[in-house]
């Protein structure tokens, strides 16, 4: 293990890739064998991030990522069970060798089934709910304090997340100290576990609950990048912390696991993987 964090450290990413041309579906096809290689769950929560994975990485400097500048924008994923997501984006944003992505969630891998800090370019390791907003809070006062006020934090967090009384002293904190670098994406994909949000907690509407606590808020469909980077860059030109929530399907393009409570834990089998690479293929080729 100690060798493999080394080789985090030090083995040139394999492939690097402007931010803009980086495939959802390319992120995809390599989440899924990820995920079928290692007999692994959370296939939904996965799915319905990379999109909102490839315009936060897209909008930031990934070399000062990768070098581990101090000046470097941080990005936090407090949703942490989205690690494979999370490892393969980086991977194909060149922050992390993409051959590491083979030992996703086997024995002895740093790429744990929920995300690592030991794993280069991860800021923090998280999967309990509700604590990743708040090492964000701290990134972005820490940076401004420093005199980087331009640096942006991103955190991303689950719709179902927003049930834990830390984030909403978070956003206290966050709007009393104005920190406007701090920009706060929910993926809105309307499943908590094992049934539907709204049954659990209902917090709709979500864009009240957080201009109560003094942030703009904006609404856009999450799989689509091109949204997300337009509302990051209108809270960038804006005058005050805002929040994202991105509405969001679970388990994005695979037919069988779109919208399925399950699949936040089932495992992927040989023919569903098959049926769901085949789907990926068909879409890529109508794209």
């Amino acid at each position: 293990m100690i060798q493999q964090m080394e080789s985090l450290k030090t083995e040139s990413a394999d492939f690097v890739a402007m931010p803009h041309k980086i495939d959802p579906f390319v992120v995809r096809r390599s989440v899924l064998k990820m995920l079928h290689r290692a007999k692994a769950s959370h296939l939904g929560s996965n799915m319905s991030v990379i999109e909102m994975l490839i315009a936060m990485y897209g909008c930031v400097d990934c070399d000062k990522i990768r070098e581990l500048a101090p000046d470097r924008s941080r990005i936090l994923i407090s949703k942490g069970h989205c690690a494979a997501a999370t490892y393969a984006t980086l991977a194909h944003f060149g922050i992390l060798p993409r051959s590491l992505l083979d030992t996703y969630h086997l024995d002895g891998s740093l790429l744990t089934g929920h995300v690592n800090h030991s794993v280069h370019g991860v800021e923090h390791s998280t999967g309990g709910l509700g604590h990743g907003i708040n090492v964000a809070v701290g990134c972005a006062l820490g940076l401004r304090s420093r005199g980087y006020p331009e640096r942006l934090v991103f955190a991303m967090l689950g719709d179902g997340e927003l049930q834990e009384g830390s984030i909403w002293e978070a956003m206290m904190f966050v709007s009393h100290m104005n920190l406007c670098n701090l920009i706060t994406l929910v993926d809105n994909n309307a499943i908590s576990s094992i049934t539907y949000t709204e049954k659990v907690i209902d917090m709709r509407p979500l864009t009240a609950r957080f201009e109560g606590f003094g942030l703009s808020s904006h609404v856009v469909d999450g799989h689509d990048v091109n949204a997300i980077m337009q509302a990051i860059n209108s809270i960038k030109q804006g005058d005050k912390p805002g929040v994202i929530i991105c509405n969001t399907v679970k388990g994005r393009d695979v037919p069988f696991a779109e919208s399925q409570p399950i699949w936040h834990y089932k495992s992927i089998t040989d023919e569903e993987y098959s049926e769901a690479i085949s789907h990926l293929d068909r879409l890529e080729g109508m794209a």
